[in-house]
């Protein structure tokens, strides 16, 4: 009973961190847009949009480290899991610590963008493959699961793209190009992984 009880309480717990994860998320991804639609051409005018979402987009990967932990649980028990719930855990830390770093100027812009970039490569794959593995293990609702696959992978794909794209000759035609579609392909999911924490919450909280 006392069991049942500590397993009720932790899964309740999961569920506010994930709605937590969420919201701050979206609210961040939404202080993003407004700074590319406001502040973009003039970014040192008063209060900062771009120095806002670097804080509150930390805080809501913060939020996704108690979800991670109880998520896994109902892992595979094999070192594949274990691997890609280590590094999903490490990248989720280093993009929570990235932004206050950034917005401190501890980090310089130069060198906190390939960090984020390589976090956010690294949860991408953590969502892909977690998400795949709690299907097959009916520990997800299979449509919940299959659209973490979905934006785990567009996303992963995205930050790839991007990631080349940073290896041709800056502002080429070329390099433009490619920005272009790794933006078409992993924006739009990595616009959704908030969305799919809070529809986890709600999973949680049902269960």
């Amino acid at each position: 009973m006392i069991r049942s009880t500590a397993g009720k309480s932790s899964v309740k717990w999961a569920a506010l961190f994930a709605y937590a994860a969420g919201a701050t998320g979206i609210f961040a991804n939404s202080l993003l847009i407004a700074f590319f639609a406001l502040q973009a051409s003039h970014p040192d005018d008063g209060f900062s949009l771009g120095s806002a979402n670097d804080t509150v987009g930390s805080l809501a990967t913060a939020f996704m480290i108690p979800v991670a932990l109880s998520l896994g649980g109902r892992l595979p028990q094999r070192r594949s899991a274990r691997f890609t719930q280590a590094a999903g855990l490490t990248a989720m830390a280093l993009l929570s610590v990235g932004g206050p770093l950034l917005v401190l100027g501890v980090l310089a812009f130069e060198v906190a963008t390939p960090i984020a970039m390589a976090g956010w490569i690294i949860l991408s794959l953590w969502l892909l493959l977690v998400n795949r593995w709690l299907r097959l293990s009916a520990a997800l609702r299979p449509r919940l699961a299959r659209l973490g696959e979905f934006l785990g992978a567009g996303t992963l794909a995205g930050n790839v793209v991007v990631g080349l794209g940073l290896l041709l000759p800056w502002m080429s035609w070329l390099q433009l190009v490619v920005f272009g579609v790794g933006g078409l392909i992993g924006l739009p999911a990595w616009l959704g992984i908030p969305v799919w924490f809070v529809l986890l919450g709600r999973h949680l909280a049902a269960s």
